[in-house]
């Protein structure tokens, strides 16, 4: 029932609400800018982690709040225990390695056994060698190169870099939380205030976008564990030094893509300096096999099979979301991605985004 009291809106008004919304959310967006990241970060970790809330839930009926703290919980620990220990491992590795080169610069490098098996360039490497670490006049003048004031800035920046990323991830967890906590409230919000926007496509919109963002999920982060593995049981068969640790950095690694590259040409290196020519030619090979299927087939197959996002799509969607905004981009890419083809496919199906039938023709058109 309308109120005779009260006094209809005339377009002028309509507008000026509309820009008035507009600045305001503008200007909360300037403010709220830093930690803008913390935000997305959440809400991918709440849409990833949603199945096991939900079981929680129907386990732990009307504990929502207990559930939100320990799945925040969970979250910190995930995070918290592996850095720890990778963190520990690289201040014992930076030790040995700060002592291996003051000896060196005192005593030389004298050429490794393994230098002269190697299948090619074995000569030339032995001239380089013997010219700039074999002595220890030479090794003196090629390792004093490092600037130590280089490295104390290059220290400074790290630290900076280091407290920002400490509190962005407490933030997040935070956010979490109550997102957690409130997620059916939000949901519901969510879908009221897109089909108030934009209708019925809105909705889909919706579906799409969190679908891609599961699918990423688990392409990157469940692939990632598994590859972890599997990579951590090659290096242990193949003789490299601290296979869980570098299996652990593996996992890491291979979420970003072309990133086990870097611990692969690590791993092969180790090998080499042992002298184990054929076993760094084997890692290498099966690892960078392995490394080739699961980020051109396994992975876009299973980020794209939720959403049935093509297969060029989806690496435009993670190589240009990790170019454009960071490693969140992996999951804020194909999302994007998703929700686009999503208009483009309602578009050419009725002529209308969001009209009468415009889902079910979609749904039948890929």
């Amino acid at each position: 029932m309308i109120d005779p009291q009260r006094t209809p809106t005339t377009p002028a008004q309509t507008r000026a609400r509309v820009v008035l919304a507009v600045a305001i959310a503008a200007a909360a967006l300037w403010i709220g800018m830093a930690f803008v990241p913390a935000i997305l970060w959440a809400g991918v970790l709440a849409i990833a982690i949603d199945p096991v809330r939900r079981w929680l839930i129907d386990r732990m009926p009307g504990h929502g709040l207990a559930v939100a703290a320990l799945l925040t919980l969970a979250v910190l620990l995930v995070v918290i225990v592996p850095l720890s220990l990778a963190v520990s491992q690289a201040v014992v590795e930076a030790q040995t390695a700060f002592a291996w080169i003051a000896d060196a610069r005192a005593h030389g490098v004298p050429v490794p056994d393994w230098v002269a098996r190697l299948p090619w360039g074995s000569s030339e490497l032995t001239a380089w060698w013997t010219l700039h670490l074999a002595t220890p006049e030479a090794a003196s003048a090629e390792l004093g190169r490092l600037d130590h004031t280089l490295w104390r800035s290059h220290s400074q920046a790290l630290t900076h870099s280091l407290v920002r990323r400490v509190v962005v991830f407490a933030f997040t967890l935070v956010v979490l939380f109550f997102l957690l906590r409130d997620r059916d409230a939000i949901v519901r919000q969510l879908e009221r205030g897109a089909t108030r926007a934009f209708g019925d496509a809105g909705e889909r919109l919706g579906r799409q976008i969190f679908a891609a963002v599961r699918g990423a999920v688990d392409g990157m982060v469940l692939l990632g564990l598994a590859q972890g593995i599997l990579m951590a049981i090659l290096y242990a068969v193949g003789g490299v030094p601290h296979p869980i640790l570098l299996g652990l950095f593996s996992g890491f690694a291979s979420i970003i893509p072309f990133g086990l590259a870097v611990v692969l040409v690590l791993a092969v290196l180790l090998l080499l300096a042992k002298g184990a020519v054929v076993a760094a030619i084997t890692v290498g090979a099966i690892g960078y096999a392995l490394n080739f299927v699961i980020d051109h087939f396994l992975r876009p197959g299973l980020i794209g099979g939720t959403t049935r996002l093509p297969f060029v799509w989806v690496l435009i969607g993670i190589l240009g979301g990790v170019e454009t905004i960071g490693l969140l981009g992996l999951f804020v890419g194909p999302a994007v991605m998703a929700a686009l083809v999503l208009l483009w496919r309602e578009w050419v199906a009725d002529g209308d985004i969001g009209g009468a039938g415009a889902g079910q023709t979609a749904e039948l058109h890929p």
